[in-house]
Formats: structure tokens, sequence, C-alpha cells
């Protein structure tokens, strides 16, 4: 056979990461990128280094109709636009790689989940910490038995300025009905990573949180260039800096979004979760943003029966503590440099393995997908009600949140 054709729906930060993997690999060829804005489109391709030689669209349905000999297509669209593209390439039996979350509300991904099971379709969901070298170590430790039975974890998303700016300063991601909510953005990724290394079900789960950083100031002007604050403020600095998932100029950040405080938003941006899962291990999940310096980014701390498992994505190392031998060792985790402390290569290509065997079924997949925003609802639902609320599953696995 030849190359595999490869589509992109949505051309920001994440569907490059994609591409930057694909023009490497001799058996596959990107033929055509849907995006309404150029200018994504373009950046894209500098960002990736894609050939010349594929098809650009404004819309991806025509682009679909177009192309009806894909192997393969990749959904990176802001995430209230998910549903309808992944339904249309499940219904014409194309693989899909869609990034997280799936969807921003409870009918969408179970209409994605429906739509994947009808036509026998295969989802592979943006869940990058499953590849990243770092965790895969600590999945490694716990199945080997190193710390015994799990019975809690800690685990911690602390952003930085670059991606706290997008989340609260992005056309799309700072409103709740269009990103599905900080959570749900930013964190669907650690439900998933959670459920993955606990093996089972979430099913109670407590949270509170709310705008607790970034709120309104009337002491600071709309728009950056009115400020006079000037570099002294760390947002300033950092307004005009690509951010993963999407690159907005310099210009267009002061003047079309503005001030991070004072900016239309109603994300949380402080959030924490209590997790009870049905094989009793209890998690603790905190979401921060604004946080730089050390221990900032993903921390990760298991404590077992026998012993515990701790470290820090950045710092890239995982160490275990041994009960019995008072033993402590260092593992050092190596990073490829493809993104997600060296998870995104090795994930997109996990499309080319779909592509070649029609009967491989990847994970991470759409149920996973289904579950960690099935968490991810419930905790705003629990944060914005002050009330635990409890997962319930039917017997097809689906969720009801009570």
């Amino acid at each position: 056979m030849g190359k595999y054709k490869v589509a992109f729906i949505g051309t920001g930060h994440r569907s490059a990461r994609y591409a930057s993997t694909y023009v490497q690999c001799k058996d596959i060829d990107i033929v055509a990128l849907a995006d309404p804005v150029a200018e994504n489109r373009k950046n894209m391709c500098t960002m990736a280094n894609i050939p010349a030689g594929f098809s650009e669209y404004d819309n991806w349905e025509d682009m679909l109709r177009e192309h009806k000999d894909l192997n393969g297509v990749v959904i990176g669209s802001p995430n209230h636009a998910h549903t309808d593209q992944a339904v249309a390439c499940l219904e014409l039996g194309i693989p899909i790689a869609l990034e997280k979350p799936i969807a921003t509300n409870q009918k969408d991904c179970e209409r994605i989940i429906d739509t994947q099971q009808a036509n026998n379709g295969r989802v592979l969901v943006g869940f990058v910490l499953h590849t990243t070298p770092f965790y895969s170590k600590i999945y490694e430790l716990i199945k080997n038995g190193s710390i015994g039975r799990i019975v809690s974890i800690q685990a911690d998303e602390l952003p930085g300025i670059i991606v706290s700016s997008a989340m609260s300063r992005s056309p799309w991601r700072r409103y709740q009905d269009i990103s599905g909510g900080a959570m749900l953005e930013k964190c669907c990724h650690d439900m998933d990573a959670l459920n993955w290394l606990i093996d089972s079900r979430p099913v109670s789960i407590n949270s509170y949180g709310g705008s607790l950083i970034f709120k309104p100031n009337p002491e600071l002007p709309q728009i950056c260039d009115d400020c006079n604050l000037g570099d002294t403020c760390q947002y300033h600095q950092e307004a005009g800096r690509s951010s993963d998932g999407e690159l907005i100029s310099r210009e267009s950040y002061y003047n079309d979004y503005g001030c991070i405080y004072n900016i239309e938003k109603d994300c949380a941006d402080v959030q924490s979760l209590n997790i009870q899962y049905e094989n009793g291990v209890i998690a603790n999940f905190m979401l921060n943003f604004n946080c730089m310096g050390p221990r900032a980014s993903r921390n990760f701390h298991a404590i077992g029966t026998k012993g515990r498992i701790w470290g820090n994505l950045r710092e890239k190392k995982v160490f275990l503590y041994d009960n019995s031998s008072d033993k402590e060792t260092c593992f050092d985790i190596y990073d490829d440099g493809s993104g997600h402390s060296g998870g995104d290569r090795v994930h997109s290509m996990i499309l080319l393995k779909m592509m070649e065997d029609p009967q491989y079924h990847p994970e991470p997949n759409a149920f996973d997908g289904y579950i960690s925003a099935m968490m991810c609802f419930a905790s705003d639902q629990s944060r914005l009600e002050n009330r635990r609320v409890n997962l319930e599953y039917a017997e097809d696995g689906y969720v009801r949140i009570v």
C-alpha cells in the first residue's frame, strides 16, 4: 500500500504537534487542512514544516466531501466543535485522533460513543500522558507491585504564566460553554491518568474552587497597552506569546483580549477535587493557575501498602520508596523533546497503527475520554452546588451524576 492519507480539522498548536511527527514519517502524507482562519493554517505549516501539495479548506465538511480516500483524520479544533466533526468522520469509517476533551457536555460525549459503536469506529483521544515517560514509569512501578496496593494519591496541576494566560485570554477557552471549563479543558488529562493508574471507576467527587486569582480589578484598565504596570506585570510581558492550542499575535492579545484580570471570563482558576474510587482508593487533586518556579507543573504522589512513588513532571525524575528495606530509588526519565515531556511523538504514531491494522482499537479511547469528562462535569456540579456528588453506572457503562 502507498502512503496513508491524513487530514487535519483545526490547525492550532496541538494539530501542529501531530503534523510535526507525520512529516518525518515515510508512511504518511498530509493531504488536507481545514480551518476557517487561513492564518492558522499558514502558522501550522510553518511550525510543522509541512511540504507543499496539500489542499486547504475553510470548511471541514467540504474537505470530507472532496477527500473520500482519507485513511485518518486529526481533530484539533476548539472543544465545542468536536462532536459534529468526530461523528461525521466515524460515520464515514475514518479512524480519528480526537484532541481532548472529547466534548463539552454529557449529551455530546454520549453521541460520539453511540456513533462509534454503531459504526465500529475507532477513536484515539489525545491523552498523551499515557505515552509520557514520566507517567509510563509510574504505571510500570504500580503494576509490578512496587508499592503494594494503592491507598491514596495526591496529584497537582500547577500551570505557569503562558498556560494561565491562554486559559484566561483565549477567545474560546475562557468561556465555560465553549471550552467546558478549566477543569475539563486543562485537567481531563489528569482525571484520565488517575483512572488509568488506579485501574478503577470513580464513584464520588467533592470539589471546591472558583475564580480566586484573576478577579476583576477596578484599578487596572481593560487592555494591557493602557496599563501603567508595564513589564512589572508578568502577564503584560506574556500577553503575545503563542500558547498551547493556538497562535495569537501580541497586538491581537493586547487590543482584543486585554487585561488578564478584567477580561470577561467565567472559568475557575483554582479547583480542588476529592475522589473516591470503586476499589476504595482515595485521590486528591489540585488545579491552580499562576504557578511558577520549583515544583510547578504536574506533581504526583502515590501511597501504597508497601511504599510510595512520587515525582514532578518537569524535574524528569520518579522516586520510589520501599517500606521494608527503607530504600529510596530515583529513576531518571528520558524526554525526546516531542512535547508533553516526551509523550507527543509516540502518541501521534498510534494513529498510524490504527490505519495499518483495521482491527486495532487504541487506548486511550473515546470511552476513556467520556469517563474523564464526566468527572470534570461532576466536579463543576459539586463546586457550584456546594455538595458531594455521586457517579452511578448503567450496564452499558454510561454515567448518571446524582
